[in-house]
């Protein structure tokens, strides 16, 4: 398709920003003031964001509140979040999603970097090395703003020779497991009950891991979990972030709807148990793959072998798509990079859980793959 307009936002705006086809990303904001700087670091990569709106600096400094520093390291990536339009010419290509789904991104490629832009909110976004800007009303879309980030600071790791995983991962005494699975598995919901029995959340969705010589590093996305009304109603502790109406309509509702409902909101889990709540760092020991069912029978476990869970890789395996500037959107997955996953699973234990859904028998198991 082709786009003529920038990504619009309403009442706050910065300046407009000429531009033609074919220009780099940086050259689009040049001219936008982003007197707003946040300094963070996520697992010692120092990340810079600036903005043009005060607001938004103040709910990301309320949202990273962990990972805020003083001003002084130098960055490895620095993000320019803009209210406002950056007008920009151009073709963009949808980026084809698997199942024919609905395209939520179109990208452009352009000099040194490329540009995406998002269909549903209309934020563009700017990548090159090392720096991203996303700009339209971030203020309405902040979560754009924060995916950005670690996008950002996924690619500098990624760089290093990490992995990317679809998975969540808790921790105890620093050894991590991580939890993956098909679509609608409770990953996440996983994660949650397994912080209530006692572990450390490492990261809800997204698991960087690379072997070292001594150990499996794993690093997590600085994210607060955001969750659907079902995995809110079922905890026993985050069932209090329901109004009370809200958790009687909710509890009426047939199981399957309740499972399937998507409403998503933010748990900020080192604010509901207590700073260090997450831990962005572990050495990872064990992969789970949730292949449970609601309705099923009882609770088994087996172990995997390596050709087995790479049988099952594409519900694990998970790259930065149209941000990754190392790759086509779209691009399937290589050779090379199935060939380091199994490095990576040949240094973990590998278990698939089978039967019925049951959140206090798998804190067991994971306690039982931790504690070996």
């Amino acid at each position: 398709m082709r786009c003529r307009r920038g990504a619009h936002a309403g009442g706050r705006g910065a300046p407009a920003v000429q531009s033609g086809a074919a220009v780099s990303p940086a050259s689009l904001i040049r001219g936008v003031a982003a007197p707003h700087t946040l300094s963070l670091s996520f697992a010692d990569v120092p990340i810079r964001v600036r903005t043009n709106d005060p607001d938004i600096r103040m709910r990301l400094a309320s949202y990273f509140r962990p990972y805020v520093i003083a001003d002084g390291a130098a960055p490895l990536a620095e993000v320019s979040l803009i209210q406002g339009t950056v007008p920009v010419d151009g073709t963009f290509v949808d980026v084809v999603r698997d199942g024919g789904r609905r395209p939520k991104e179109a990208t452009q490629d352009v000099p040194g970097g490329r540009l995406v832009l998002k269909r549903m909110t209309g934020v563009l976004i700017g990548l090159w090395p090392g720096g991203a800007f996303a700009a339209g009303d971030i203020g309405a879309n902040l979560n754009q703003g924060v995916n950005l980030v670690n996008n950002c600071y996924a690619k500098v790791v990624m760089g290093r020779g990490h992995v990317l995983l679809h998975a969540s991962a808790v921790s105890l005494d620093q050894r991590t497991a991580a939890l993956a699975g098909p679509p609608g598995a409770g990953k996440s919901t996983s994660a949650l009950h397994l912080v209530e029995a006692g572990f450390r959340c490492l990261s809800n969705d997204r698991v960087l891991a690379k072997p070292m010589p001594d150990m499996v590093e794993a690093l997590g996305y600085p994210k607060q979990p955001r969750v659907n009304p079902g995995t809110l109603v079922g905890h026993p502790r985050l069932c209090a972030l329901l109004a009370a109406a809200d958790r009687a309509a909710l509890a009426a509702l047939p199981a399957g709807e309740l499972w399937e409902l998507e409403r998503k909101s933010d748990v900020d889990l080192d604010g509901i148990y207590g700073d260090g709540t997450v831990e962005l760092r572990g050495q990872m020991a064990a992969l789970v793959l949730l292949r449970w069912q609601r309705g099923g029978q009882g609770l088994r476990v087996r172990p995997l072998a390596i050709e087995e869970a790479l049988d099952a890789l594409p519900l694990v395996y998970k790259n930065l798509g149209a941000f990754d500037l190392d790759r086509a959107p779209g691009s399937p997955m290589s050779d090379a990079e199935r060939d380091r996953y199994a490095k990576l699973y040949s240094r973990v234990a590998l278990v698939e859980v089978t039967g019925g859904i049951d959140f206090a028998a798998l804190v067991g198991v994971v306690k039982s793959l931790l504690s070996t």
